[in-house]
């Protein structure tokens, strides 16, 4: 079965010619009878989904069999997967905070997701496919803990705190495949100008009883906008398995002005080998085409240098 691509449109021209138009204003002219294209938008749309009715055609005696070809060569049609492969349970997403994101996540995510609050621990952690951690100050210290739980029971974990005025999110951290929180703690302190003075910062703002001032919310439409991003990750990767080249922090400003930090993997150290024909010790490769670090795998008080850092 074959289905118009996501953002695609297949329209007729003035002139009695068609088109197709895809993401990022790209324009195709179908050549081909006019009648013949006409017929196969109908079968398309008929489809109700923007799927074929029927097998797509293959006999050559078929005139649209050409065409459909031609489609699916430039990426306008694409295979519609069996029900059986289109269906996917529901993520179990346990959501953990109690700040305005949280509150919008959870909502966002009810009728998507099978939703999970209140506390997070290591069973917890255990029991939900992802996690997301929606803080208000940095919480260093329980975020290197649940990084570690996560990379433990292979529970996939995206996270938001604020710091200033605005709100940062992400990466979404899937175990061995993309990066983590301490891989953009790491490289943050790698290029801060004083990493001590970070470090005494998160230090201070974990520790219980002090007088943290209230956390600074930006307005509603932000809040959405820091959302929006969060679950957008979880539900592009749960339905695809596929995951950016580049894994991106995104800094929401008070102003809704969104920048992208993008943010590698730590290297792994292979260890030294001491005995002639040991095992050779190297970076580990996970079953995508990204190298594969696991998002704890180096002590939360080693900074990185000479390493690339956020953009």
């Amino acid at each position: 079965m074959m289905k118009l691509a996501a953002g695609h449109h297949l329209y007729p021209f003035p002139d009695g010619t068609w088109r197709a138009a895809g993401p990022g204003d790209v324009f195709l002219r179908v050549a081909g009878p006019p009648e013949v294209v006409a017929d196969l938008r109908d079968r398309l749309l008929a489809g109700g989904d923007g799927s074929l009715t029927g097998p797509v055609p293959v006999d050559p005696a078929d005139a649209a069999a050409p065409l459909v070809g031609v489609l699916r060569e430039h990426g306008v049609l694409v295979e519609d997967p069996a029900p059986a492969e289109a269906t996917r349970r529901s993520p179990r997403l346990h959501v953990d905070g109690d700040g305005p994101v949280a509150r919008l996540v959870a909502e966002l995510a009810a009728g998507w997701a099978e939703v999970r609050r209140g506390p997070l621990d290591e069973a917890a952690v255990r029991d939900a496919d992802v996690v997301m951690a929606c803080a208000g100050w940095l919480p260093d210290a329980a975020w290197r803990r649940l990084g570690a739980w996560c990379g433990r029971h292979g529970t996939a974990w995206t996270r938001c705190h604020a710091e200033g005025l605005g709100l940062f999110v992400g990466p979404l951290t899937v175990p061995g495949r993309s990066a983590g929180y301490t891989d953009v703690r790491s490289r943050r302190l790698a290029a801060a100008d004083s990493p001590d003075e970070l470090l005494t910062l998160w230090a201070w703002l974990d520790r219980p009883g002090q007088p943290h001032p209230p956390v600074t919310w930006p307005a509603r439409g932000v809040i959405a906008v820091a959302a929006g991003l969060m679950l957008g990750d979880v539900e592009r990767w749960w339905a695809t398995d596929e995951l950016p080249d580049v894994d991106v922090q995104w800094e929401i400003g008070a102003d809704g002005v969104v920048t992208r930090h993008p943010v590698l993997p730590l290297p792994v150290v292979a260890a030294p080998v001491t005995t002639a024909g040991a095992a050779d010790a190297g970076p580990a490769r996970s079953a995508s085409t990204r190298a594969a670090v696991p998002s704890d795998a180096v002590p939360s008080d080693v900074v990185p240098h000479a390493a690339g850092v956020p953009a």
